[in-house]
């Protein structure tokens, strides 16, 4: 009987195959870190085109709320399900490379549009393609690397969203900055507006990585011959994944809602503080993006880092839920921070909690993922995965830019009010978060032990 305060190896044929050498495992970390940067930093792009889309397509807090989150969310999500099964059976490396393609061009000819439904057509793309990524590259990973390197493989790939998110906002300032100044005229497509060139600019350099991938090892196809495990693997039946979920759904239900919960507050926040700084202290754009960018390429990559070796640090010393036990104070602290980044009477006293905020906004990045592959049975994870981020994009990126957006245009009715609807997001979504993942505590050990000691209840080798 495992005993209940470790975590257990995985009890199933998986934890016996062969693993690539630690050169090919490394090399593919590095190239899936590039690759979540490029995704984020291709999400993150809209957050400082708020001001200039507005003037140009004429839309409002709300539609740029709706754009920059629901939108996003909703097909992020419809898409991840059925793209979740073909990378349990699949191969995850071509996977991937397609994804990669379809994210990068849509961000591309997002700055080819002239109407609001143009550009909201291109953001659904990228949002497809996105959504190949984290569940391709979580299942990757986990059979990349042992057990025992996995929950740091794991936080060093979700260092990519924090740099992402740095890198995003310092590329696009910057570069928003230089076409402001310099405008880009091309044959037939006439001047183009900064923020249309600005999306270009930062879409297509992320095709680079789609060619990195063709060296990235994939474990199903190098393993030959076909051995029982990766039958099995590809062979798990959608109602046995679903009697997994329903028989340890407080855990599952727990995590993914309070997570989600706190990614409202983080997307809310994130979407919006750029605007925040322009309107209340008199910032441009380009400043505003040149200023966080630096900011949390320093202190972003110290919290996913941070939060990652920490829930190492706990779970070596006994505590089951490490991890869990990371994002309930994750829960507590955002708003501490947030509340004098919100309130501070000027920008230079607002800058030291926005670095704070900063490390909290992305702490999670590798610990949720990490308490995923903790719960889910190895053939089933790149589903859970999907799952996980599915929902964590419907309540995080879907609502919370949306709310502050709908709070600011409908309820204070004042686009100065911008800091007040941020801090009311904010605090009723970690409000939300916190008893929630609390409540995941107990029930957490069990479901280990049950993702350890899974077998497939039918299958046909």
């Amino acid at each position: 009987m495992t005993s209940p305060t470790t975590i257990p190896a995985p009890a199933t044929p998986y934890a016996t195959l062969s693993l690539p050498n630690r050169g090919r495992a490394h090399y593919a970390l590095g190239v899936l870190l590039l690759a979540y940067v490029f995704s984020i930093m291709d999400r993150q792009v809209l957050s400082l085109l708020v001001g200039p889309i507005q003037q140009s397509l004429h839309v409002n807090d709300a539609w740029m709320g709706m754009l920059h989150g629901f939108t996003f969310a909703a097909f992020y999500s419809l898409a991840g399900l059925p793209i979740a099964r073909l990378i349990d059976r699949g191969n995850r490396r071509l996977i991937i490379i397609v994804g990669i393609g379809l994210w990068c061009l849509a961000t591309a000819a997002s700055g080819l549009a002239s109407e609001f439904w143009h550009l909201l057509l291109a953001r659904v793309g990228v949002a497809v393609g996105e959504a190949v990524l984290l569940p391709g590259a979580v299942s990757l990973i986990s059979d990349l690397f042992v057990v025992e390197k996995r929950g740091r493989a794991l936080g060093v790939f979700g260092a990519g969203g924090p740099v992402g998110v740095g890198g995003g906002l310092l590329a696009t300032g910057l570069v928003l900055g230089y076409f402001s100044t310099y405008p880009l005229t091309l044959p037939w497509l006439g001047t183009l507006a900064p923020w249309q060139t600005t999306l270009m600019s930062i879409g297509l350099p992320g095709l680079i990585v789609l060619f990195l991938m063709l060296g990235v090892p994939e474990p199903r196809r190098d393993r030959v011959p076909r051995t029982t495990a990766t039958a099995i693997a590809a062979n798990v039946p959608l109602k046995e994944v679903l009697a997994f979920l329903r028989a340890n759904r407080r855990t599952f239900l727990a995590i993914v809602v309070g997570m989600g919960c706190y990614n409202a507050a983080v997307y809310g926040g994130g979407a919006w503080v750029p605007s925040y700084l322009v309107r209340e202290f008199g910032w441009t754009y380009a400043k505003a993006g040149t200023v966080m960018g630096l900011i949390m390429c320093v202190s972003s990559p110290l919290g996913v880092l941070g939060a990652s070796w920490l829930g190492e640090y706990w779970r070596r010393r006994g505590v089951a839920n490490g991890n869990l036990r990371v994002a309930i104070c994750a829960s507590l602290l955002l708003p501490l921070c947030a509340t004098p980044l919100l309130l501070a009477p000027t920008a230079t006293m607002a800058m030291p909690f926005l670095a704070l905020s900063a490390g909290l906004w992305v702490c999670l990045f590798g610990i949720g993922p990490a308490l995923i592959v903790d719960i889910a049975p190895a053939p089933m994870r790149g589903q859970f995965i999907a799952l996980y981020t599915g929902i964590l994009n419907l309540l995080g990126v879907g609502i919370g830019p949306l709310a502050i957006g709908v709070i600011t245009d409908y309820v204070l009715v004042d686009p100065a009010a911008i800091r007040y609807s941020i801090l009311i997001v904010t605090l009723i979504a970690c409000a939300l978060a916190c008893p929630l993942l609390f409540c995941a505590r107990h029930s957490f050990k069990t479901t280990v032990r049950h993702a350890g000691e899974w077998r497939p209840a039918t299958h046909n080798i």
